[in-house]
């Protein structure tokens, strides 16, 4: 008898939702600290695992013995992007799904495919549903090239559960991601209230990475245009060199007092020369280790991020829900947004 059957066995029947009834507290939480997720306060935890043992509280596996049915496996092909903290963190979520419903044989094979190399990713995914069909149980992908995925995907969609993350696949497809467009329009909305009437922003454009960039920036203009302040930009750089070159040419002609960039924002702040960048409101997307730096030295305002640990979190949990009850009604779960200032990293 393996280990999985044992802790089928040895525990007793009682319900989450009584466990949760009894500390006053959601039965997500309750779910969360019986099945290990780290994702929870410690003491919180504590409490809950006490209670269960206490009430002899045995976990509902979905029916009889699936722990001793055929592994579950789900291939995620996320992108490796040049910001490593989304990558790592989106990988986290994943694991954590994995850790906590180990018992099921839920298998998430976790995949990093170069943002930038579309073609590479094309390449793997053919290859997997070539070598593995019959073995395969779902997909979760970020796809770098969505027409090209999508049909590539199509003859499957009946075959195979498949949720899109980050990057939409279509309108058809369980998706788990963030509003871009609003997280542009949150930017836009904030620092215009830092900035007073007809000062200028400078907003410069490096490009759409098929995921976000694009959509931050169309939601960025979208908002900023509706007050009075007046816009430089958005120029088209491309690149960290170009943007490093085209802010300080316009920061020595142009009173700017405010900046935007949708792409390589960190790597550019990074490394121009901070007396450029000195009395103006500087915000930007997303979270890394530069970014956190960078705010706590004033360079950046703030930054508006998603929850990214929670995407991997909830596309892992939504495909176990897909494959173990057959169908759900959830076309797209919208990953919360935060915004952070210096004081929320204190």
């Amino acid at each position: 008898m393996d280990d999985k059957t044992k802790d089928l066995e040895n525990i007793k029947r009682v319900t989450q939702k009584e466990i949760a009834k009894r500390l006053g507290i959601s039965r997500t939480t309750v779910a969360r600290a019986i099945n290990g997720s780290e994702f929870i306060k410690e003491e919180t935890k504590t409490k809950i695992l006490e209670l269960a043992s206490q009430l002899n509280y045995e976990k509902n596996y979905i029916g009889s013995s699936l722990a001793n049915k055929k592994e579950k496996i789900v291939y995620c092909l996320v992108a490796d992007s040049f910001n490593e903290f989304y990558t790592s963190e989106i990988i986290r979520g994943l694991n954590e799904v994995s850790k906590e419903y180990y018992v099921y044989n839920y298998n998430l094979k976790a995949i990093a495919t170069e943002i930038h190399s579309p073609d590479k990713q094309i390449e793997i995914l053919k290859d997997i549903l070539k070598k593995n069909i019959d073995d395969i149980d779902g997909l979760i992908i970020t796809p770098l090239n969505r027409e090209i995925i999508y049909d590539i995907l199509e003859p499957y969609f009946n075959k195979i559960n498949i949720i899109s993350i980050g990057n939409r696949l279509s309108e058809n497809i369980p998706h788990v991601g963030p509003d871009h467009i609003k997280q542009g329009m949150i930017v836009a909305g904030i620092l215009s209230n830092l900035l007073r009437e007809d000062e200028k922003v400078l907003i410069i454009d490096n490009g759409d990475d098929k995921i976000s960039s694009g959509m931050y920036l169309e939601g960025f203009l979208k908002k900023i245009k509706e007050y009075n302040i007046q816009i430089v930009g958005p120029i088209f750089c491309g690149n960290i060199e170009d943007s490093v070159h085209t802010i300080k040419e316009i920061c020595i002609k142009e009173d700017i007092k405010g900046i935007y960039i949708n792409r390589y924002a960190q790597e550019i702040f990074d490394i121009i020369d901070k007396n450029v960048l000195k009395n103006k409101k500087i915000v930007t997307h997303g979270m890394a280790n530069s970014i956190r730096s960078l705010i706590k030295s004033g360079v950046i305002s703030f930054t508006v991020m998603e929850e990214v640990f929670l995407e991997g979190y909830n596309a892992g949990k939504i495909m176990f829900e897909m494959i173990y009850k057959s169908h759900i009604d959830i076309n797209w779960k919208v990953a919360d947004s935060k915004i952070i200032f210096l004081e929320n990293l204190l």
